[in-house]
């Protein structure tokens, strides 16, 4: 059964595969009817997945995918290990890179839910310490290797920085800044413009939130591309307006 059902995900890539080669103008790639890439710079998408929830319905959740001559980044897995083993085999019959990383931002589902399937497959997957801890008591999968609450990668000369900017949606939210595109990942601490609450607040820090978000628009003043953990992207607007939201709590 599981290779009937790997063989059927391979299938499916190699059409979709197939597809994106005739249409790489597309300004949204679908992968699958549940994941979607978007771009939002030279080789720098926004992937985006959907699960069906029993309180919310269908729920987007945004990571975000940079790929150098060498190396696949991905920021947040998909919802699932099948959503994230489609979009990982889509780059691998669509581009060359030698080696996979996955950067955990923080320990909700639609953050780490395809590391199962990351780990069985050797790919490196990183987090800060405290995502760890949690993980660790909450019985989730582990991200294997630990960050600095202030890490850069540089891959290539392509620079990745891991901000842990202060306590917001969860008390281990990082975010990912592009400096060299200004594309800043904010994450679940971040909400779109079409956001008019804070959404799921169960594990948040409210009264730090805030102050969170305040550094947030310091550090990233020069920012050009803000992506939420869910909903569409903007600019440095999307922070004053997740601001804005606690006003109306």
């Amino acid at each position: 059964m599981i290779r009937t059902n790997t063989i059927k995900i391979l299938t499916l890539v190699f059409i979709m595969s197939l597809t994106y080669a005739c249409s790489k103008k597309s300004q949204t790639i679908n992968i699958t009817p549940d994941i979607q890439l978007k771009p939002l710079a030279e080789n720098v998408w926004t992937h985006i997945s959907d699960i069906e929830m029993p309180k919310w319905g269908k729920v987007s959740a945004n990571g975000m995918v940079v790929l150098t001559d060498k190396q696949l980044v991905i920021i947040d897995t998909p919802w699932n290990d099948t959503q994230t083993q489609f979009l990982i085999e889509w780059f691998k019959n669509n581009y060359d890179f030698n080696e996979i990383k996955v950067i955990v931002c923080h320990y909700h589902d639609d953050n780490l839910g395809g590391l199962n399937w990351i780990h069985q497959n050797d790919i490196e997957s990183y987090s800060i310490k405290k995502t760890q801890e949690i993980c660790a008591k909450k019985e989730l999968p582990i991200p294997r290797n630990t960050l600095s609450e202030t890490y850069r990668f540089d891959f290539h000369e392509i620079p990745i920085e891991i901000f842990f900017i202060g306590e917001g949606h969860t008390v281990d939210s990082i975010c990912v800044y592009l400096p060299n595109e200004r594309i800043l990942f904010g994450g679940c601490s971040v909400k779109a413009l079409n956001n008019s609450t804070l959404g799921n607040t169960a594990d948040a820090n409210l009264l730090e939130w805030p102050n969170t978000l305040q550094n947030m628009k310091e550090v990233f003043s020069e920012v050009k591309i803000v992506v939420p953990g869910h909903g569409l992207e903007g600019n440095i607007s999307l922070i004053a307006h997740t601001l804005s939201l606690f006003q109306k709590r």
